[in-house]
């Protein structure tokens, strides 16, 4: 009887909507020269830029040592699982991985490059909160 109960009263929570719904946070990957090159551009084979891939990709030029990086982390997990499935999150770091930090001319950190499809791609300097950020995917992925 008390299991029925409690059935019923999380029935009735879900169909009023009071119970948050949680989603599972989808791990953003660190890519390193070789991963890079199977799941964004393969440099070796194409000289100019060439998208492996058809998903829209956010690059994160990160340092571990970066106190904005960190800051930015937040809005990027955020991000990936807000859109997961219609764009991926990637991190690099540049002290690991500098070859690829100087292909896309990367200075200071954070640096995120929106990489699409079909237009190249676009760099983006420095810590922006979460509702610059996610505009900034808006408008490189998903107005036109």
């Amino acid at each position: 009887m008390k299991k029925t109960i409690q059935l019923l009263m999380i029935s009735l929570f879900l169909s009023a909507g009071l119970l948050a719904q949680t989603t599972e946070n989808v791990k953003i990957i660190e890519l390193n020269t070789a991963s890079f090159k199977q799941k964004v551009w393969n440099f070796d084979k194409n000289k100019t830029f060439t998208r492996v891939g058809n998903i829209p990709v956010i690059l994160d030029f990160h340092a571990v040592w970066c106190r904005p990086c960190k800051m930015l982390a937040p809005h990027l997990q955020a991000i990936q699982n807000k859109y997961n499935g219609k764009l991926i999150v990637y991190k690099i770091d540049v002290d690991q991985e500098p070859e690829l930090a100087r292909r896309f001319n990367v200075e200071a950190m954070p640096t995120i490059v929106f990489v699409d499809s079909k237009t190249g791609y676009k760099s983006e300097l420095g810590y922006r909160d979460y509702d610059e950020f996610e505009a900034l995917v808006k408008q490189h992925f998903f107005s036109k």
